[in-house]
């Protein structure tokens, strides 16, 4: 009895020392080194560290509630945007392109290669182009109806290109600045079944081009 009474006293002197557990811990049955109370809480110091007990730490993991607190790392600062580069205006430069040139409105009676006063007035806005514009070509075509062969208006055709080639020479339009050809009946513009048509066919075209400038990117 006197040695039961003797672990009963020592047992309680554990218990008035503090109320600690201070034999081996155990968690999920494996000693874990550290020291709790009766409740199987961690024994803490003042400074907030846990008491080992018994035995090295290295006979078990570390609690989790004696492992140190993870230190907060500042997150690095997020660096502002870069700035958007201003887009790049697009560069335009100045051009001369070629401009096709179109004159009609030069017609003729049947058979005849003689100008009307209609034609006049046209060629004398012709010759004020070519004035304004010397680099400019003159392609001088000659037309006729269909009526008769084709070798008679073939010649036809020339005689009026000649035609309007000659009143343009005399009003300061260079020869070498003219290119004749004749079409015969080729290439007609209204129909060779009514007189009206047949006046439209009788005709010249003068095609030219001017050089223009142009802006581009």
């Amino acid at each position: 009895m006197e040695h039961i009474k003797g672990i009963k006293g020592i047992t309680l002197l554990v218990a008035i020392s503090g109320g600690l557990f201070a034999s081996a811990a155990y968690a999920d049955g494996g000693y874990v080194g550290y020291a709790v109370n009766h409740g199987a809480k961690p024994v803490v110091t003042s400074r907030g560290i846990c008491v080992r007990g018994g035995r090295p730490v290295t006979d078990g993991p570390v609690p989790a509630y004696c492992a140190p607190a993870p230190v907060a790392v500042a997150a690095a600062p997020t660096p502002p945007p870069a700035p958007v580069p201003a887009p790049i205006a697009p560069v335009e430069q100045t051009i001369l392109v070629s401009k096709p040139i179109t004159i009609t409105g030069i017609n003729f009676k049947f058979d005849s290669y003689k100008l009307l006063d209609h034609d006049i007035r046209v060629l004398d806005e012709v010759a004020s182009f070519a004035k304004n514009h010397p680099e400019a070509v003159l392609d001088v075509n000659g037309y006729c109806s269909k009526v008769g062969t084709y070798a008679y208006n073939l010649k036809l055709s020339k005689l009026r290109a000649q035609s309007v080639a000659q009143y343009l020479a005399h009003h300061g339009v260079a020869s070498d600045r003219m290119v004749l050809k004749g079409h015969s009946y080729d290439n007609p513009v209204a129909t060779n079944a009514t007189p009206q048509g047949r006046f439209l066919n009788q005709r010249v075209e003068i095609n030219s081009s001017i050089k223009v400038q142009k802006t581009v990117r």
